[in-house]
């Protein structure tokens, strides 16, 4: 059995791939450096791949590989796991088309592209496709803009996709993880050095009546809130990954898998996913921003 994974060279990706290769499945992990350390730690069924989402190129060059090796096997390309995705905090005030472009190439179209690429090997195999959103995907949030309508967008595709499908035998799932960004390599440290970057930019190509509004110390709250959210965060990504196991190999896999992470007892942002569905929307932006609000005053107020 054939899986193909994007986004395994840290996070939830390189973990998802070495469960999968240790349960002796042909696991093809696509990295976007080549130096990926999978190879130290797997069997020789594991072929790490360069693979950037964002290129049509580095994508058709995937295709082939992958084509070609899952010929010789019998069930052909089983699995794809759409995981590749970065992060990005920032008020849409201050956050610069080019932030936008930037989450949406790779967390949305990345999904998309590789979808479509690799869509005419599931259909065969009657396969699975296993797409990794977020709770943001069902929860918006403040300051979260940029990252969360990637992951709307991928829950809208996610569920078309799903519908065309149906006619081929083929299941697709949604992975909507909670708190678990201290462990997937979202807020590791390459992670955060772009996310200062970025503020550092949002700072720079403000507007003056917009500096005057928010004032240099909200970007930096916010800032520092990104750097500390790893400290509640879930411990170990195997919750996630048991999920997206589910998801691959169980005959009734379900469409969404809402998973809580936290390091508490429980993940607030998981509980008002939940609540979204059945509060109205007033009481609804009432606890967001009471849980979320920066407080920040705002002229006039």
């Amino acid at each position: 059995m054939c899986v193909l994974i994007t986004g395994c060279d840290t996070g939830i990706g390189h973990a998802l791939a070495r469960r999968l290769d240790s349960l002796g499945l042909t696991v093809y992990a696509g990295c976007l450096q080549e130096t990926s350390d999978l190879r130290k730690h797997a069997s020789k069924r594991l072929h790490v791949i360069q693979l950037d989402v964002t290129s049509d190129v580095s994508v058709s060059k995937a295709l082939d590989y992958v084509s070609t090796h899952c010929n010789k096997t019998k069930c052909g390309l089983w699995g794809l796991v759409n995981n590749a995705g970065v992060n990005h905090v920032g008020d849409v005030e201050f956050c610069t088309m080019a932030m936008y472009r930037r989450i949406m190439e790779v967390n949305l179209l990345g999904m998309v592209r590789i979808t479509r690429a690799f869509l005419p090997l599931i259909r065969k195999s009657q396969g699975r496709v296993v797409n990794v959103t977020s709770v943001q995907g069902r929860l918006p949030m403040p300051s979260h803009s940029v990252y969360g309508i990637t992951k709307f967008g991928g829950e809208n595709f996610s569920d078309a996709l799903r519908l065309e499908m149906i006619k081929f035998g083929v299941k697709v799932s949604l992975i909507e993880p909670g708190n678990f960004g201290g462990t997937t390599g979202m807020l590791n440290d390459a992670s955060l050095r772009i996310i200062r970057r970025d503020f550092d930019t949002m700072w720079a190509e403000a507007t003056e009546e917009t500096r005057r509004t928010y004032g240099k110390a909200y970007l930096e709250t916010q800032y520092s809130n990104a750097t500390n959210i790893s400290s509640t965060s879930a411990p170990s990504l195997d919750p996630i990954i048991d999920a997206m196991v589910d998801a691959l190999l169980n005959t009734r896999p379900q469409t969404r898998y809402l998973i809580g992470g936290s390091n508490g007892l429980v993940d607030h942002y998981c509980i008002l996913a939940r609540l979204r569905d059945i509060l109205p929307t007033c009481i609804m932006d009432f606890l967001i921003d009471k849980v979320y609000s920066s407080g920040i005053p705002l002229e006039g107020s």
